[in-house]
């Protein structure tokens, strides 16, 4: 992609040494302008005695607020590539660019500084190096308006990949990405003409610089290198454009070097290396390559045609690791089962359990208004209840309960685990018997599991108790009915009697009838409200008004009739005085809690309403509906502003993915070519491009054992390899 391959040619480095691995992620960050900025060819070149100048792109985010180090005419362009209406750090000041053609197009003012430049080293005894970095052709694809008739239905293209989908054996974006639309199939074609059409500015730029060269006499010393910092695909696999994939189509560019002791029109057949420009640059001025630098210089192989550098590299694209992909989908493989849980149709109360209780909502401890939490038996099985000390439920403290006058009281005592359990049992099983003559006993661990899971799946989905609040609110807006009279009819003994006018005049009788529907109509909503408020007030009880233990006291300074888990205490009136005063201040404290929490929850439930009303509507205007896990783009009639205009209509194309991160071996040499690659997802993929040149097939199922695991290891290697590691190494030695 374009900031990792550019910051390569730069530096020398792999994208895995100099960590820009996106066209966001460290793109002309701090800590590439601290590390890696200062180490670029130009920064060597500069020192040696050579003019340095840069023209046009630099990096997707460079913000133009200084001129990196080591070049002595600097025309960066601020941000991602523009033809017109753009900005321009010239030589530390920034310079503003319109929309008109012989001022402002971008291309033709490179080439103009560049024919400046060389006329200028005429005249010097210093050597030059010139970077023209052209935005062709990339978007917005502005061609110059004498080109903009060029190219029309071209069709080179259409390579047996193109439109080859859906894959099933390759990586996951191409597994989901089906064969494309019509209008997907006319924009592949039109932007390939765009395209084109904006490369033919850069074409007559290589003409006009080579003459200047020739007419300043110094052509026959000067190297010319033509290059690109990444391929193109349009249509290739169902994929309407991009540049993110490991085929040869998003990975092999021009490479043309003209310059001293190069044959005309020879070819050299081996691997070469975004990585390999700076050693080579650095070798022509006569350096020596530094030691950091993974790339290896292309000189000796421009005056020894046979001469090998390489038969493998490394293709590497994307920031997620594997332990980050496993971080993302840990959620999804935890409530995936190895029987496949959640794609049962009926699952058991157990399996159901399983995956409720793996929600953070249902995890220990329980939280401030947590109702539900699940927790694990001695058995290992899993087991769901409610939280105590839930809002509403009294806490039991240690206050002596007594009445005025009285010597001995009564508190709560916590009795052991086991003798909890047993009264609460034997108390349950006084109740069954007092209200159903004991007909059953016992519930089975599945019944009571059955209901528990029932209401939490209620409690999930309801959210009455604060939602009644803003009901109540509305209720008061809702004006009183008016009498029944007004609709010239009335009730009297069991009978209704009505105005003359009623059944003599149909306009009045439907004006009663709908009078009559509207009212039963308020009448049934204020009831409805009613219901949910006094639903409300019958949750929000205060604790003053539940009702206390069942305690008999007996006359005197006798002993009290209290309930189980009660013991006598004696009263003490100061020490009860102040125990009560702070219960009272932690209750005051909890409620102040939940008043708390529950504006907060009110506050939140509005911010996602309005959130999601957002979304809504934008959806509703938007054509583009994308998935989560794929990065689309939208087209529309108002994308490009320069002819060839694109008329078909707004679309919506996804044309990569979030995972789609991976590790490539590319092994070229007289008896192997092939592609080997490693997904963060896991996925492996094999292309033997000797018998299969467009990479159709993934052949993987045909490698031996022996086979994945030399390029496994040859693919580590890669991954681990470092310029600078290995010239330590070999000073060691």
């Amino acid at each position: 992609m374009c900031c990792p391959s550019r910051s390569s040619l730069l530096t020398g480095l792999y994208v895995h040494n100099h960590h820009v691995f996106t066209n966001n992620d460290n793109c002309s960050s701090p800590y590439w302008v601290e590390n890696h900025e200062k180490r670029t060819f130009a920064t060597y070149l500069q020192s040696s005695g050579y003019k340095t100048a840069y023209y046009g792109k630099y990096l997707n985010k460079y913000t133009g607020q200084h001129i990196p180090p080591g070049w002595d005419e600097w025309q960066g362009l601020v941000k991602n590539s523009r033809f017109y209406n753009y900005t321009i750090n010239n030589n530390g000041e920034l310079k503003q660019h319109g929309d008109n053609y012989t001022d402002d197009y971008l291309p033709d003012l490179i080439t103009n500084k560049t024919l400046q430049m060389i006329s200028d080293s005429e005249r010097s005894s210093s050597p030059f190096l010139a970077v023209l970095s052209y935005p062709g052709p990339h978007g917005p694809e502005d061609a110059a308006p004498q080109y903009q008739d060029m190219f029309h239905n071209v069709t080179t293209h259409h390579t047996p990949a193109y439109d080859f989908a859906p894959n099933p054996d390759k990586q996951w974006i191409l597994r989901h990405t089906e064969r494309m639309l019509p209008i997907h199939r006319s924009f592949t074609d039109m932007l390939m003409t765009k395209r084109l059409q904006t490369l033919q500015s850069v074409d007559s730029a290589v003409e006009k610089i080579v003459q200047r060269l020739s007419d300043t006499g110094q052509l026959a010393n000067t190297y010319i290198f033509y290059t690109s910092d990444h391929g193109y695909h349009l249509g290739q696999f169902g994929l309407v454009k991009g540049k993110a994939f490991p085929f040869d189509f998003d990975t092999h560019v021009p490479f043309f070097v003209r310059g001293p002791g190069i044959a005309p029109r020879s070819v050299r057949n081996q691997p070469v290396l975004n990585i390999d420009l700076a050693p080579t640059f650095l070798d022509i001025a006569g350096l020596h390559k530094p030691p950091h630098m993974d790339g290896k210089s292309l000189l000796p192989t421009f005056r020894k045609p046979e001469k090998r550098l390489r038969d493998a590299f490394l293709i590497e694209r994307g920031k997620m690791t594997f332990e980050r992909y496993n971080t993302v989908t840990q959620d999804k493989k935890d409530a995936l089962e190895e029987d496949s849980t959640l794609a049962k149709d009926d699952l058991s109360i157990h399996e159901r359990l399983s995956v409720e209780c793996k929600k953070p909502r249902y995890q220990a401890p329980c939280s401030l208004a947590q109702k539900w939490v699940c927790r694990t038996r001695e058995d290992g099985s899993l087991k769901i209840g409610r939280c105590k000390n839930r809002r509403g439920e009294k806490s039991k403290t240690d206050i002596c309960h007594c009445n005025q006058g009285e010597v001995f009281g009564w508190k709560y005592v916590k009795l052991p685990k086991e003798e909890s359990a047993t009264l609460k049992k034997n108390l349950k099983l006084k109740s069954l018997r007092r209200r159903k003559g004991l007909t059953r006993v016992t519930r089975s661990a599945t019944d009571l599991h059955e209901d528990m899971l029932e209401e939490v799946a209620h409690e999930e989905v309801r959210e009455v108790d604060f939602l009644v609040e803003d009901i109540a609110e509305e209720i008061r807006g809702l004006h009183g009915l008016t009498n029944s009279s007004t609709v010239g009819c009335a009730e009297s003994n069991n009978s209704i009697s009505c105005n003359q006018s009623v059944p003599e005049e149909p306009s009045t009788w439907v004006t009663s009838r709908n009078t009559i529907k509207h009212q039963i109509q308020q009448l049934r909503a204020q009831l409805n409200e009613l219901k949910q408020i006094r639903k409300y007030l019958k949750l929000k009880r205060p604790v003053t008004m539940e009702q206390k233990p069942k305690m008999h006291v007996k006359s005197g300074s006798s002993l009290p009739v209290m309930e189980p888990e009660a013991e006598v205490c004696f009263c003490n009136a100061e020490k009860n005085k102040e125990a009560r005063k702070q219960q009272q201040r932690e209750e005051r404290e909890e409620k102040r809690r939940e008043k708390k929490l529950e504006r907060l929850l009110r506050m939140e439930r509005k911010r996602k309403k309005v959130q999601q009303k957002n979304v809504r509507k934008f959806r509703k205007n938007d054509h583009c509906k994308t998935d989560v896990k794929m990065n689309c783009f939208s087209h529309d009639n108002d994308h490009w502003k320069t002819a060839p205009l694109w008329t078909e209509g707004p679309f919506c194309a996804c044309t990569n993915s979030n995972n789609n991160t991976y590790w490539c071996a590319r092994n070229i040499n007289s008896t192997h070519n092939y592609l080997y690659c490693e997904y963060v997802t896991g996925m492996l993929t094999y292309f033997d491009l000797k018998v299969d040149p467009f990479q159709l097939r993934n052949l993987l199922y045909t490698l031996t054992d022996a086979d994945l695991n030399y390029m496994h290891r040859q693919v580590t290697q890669l991954r681990n390899y470092s310029g600078k590691k290995r010239f330590l190494e070999r000073k060691q030695r």
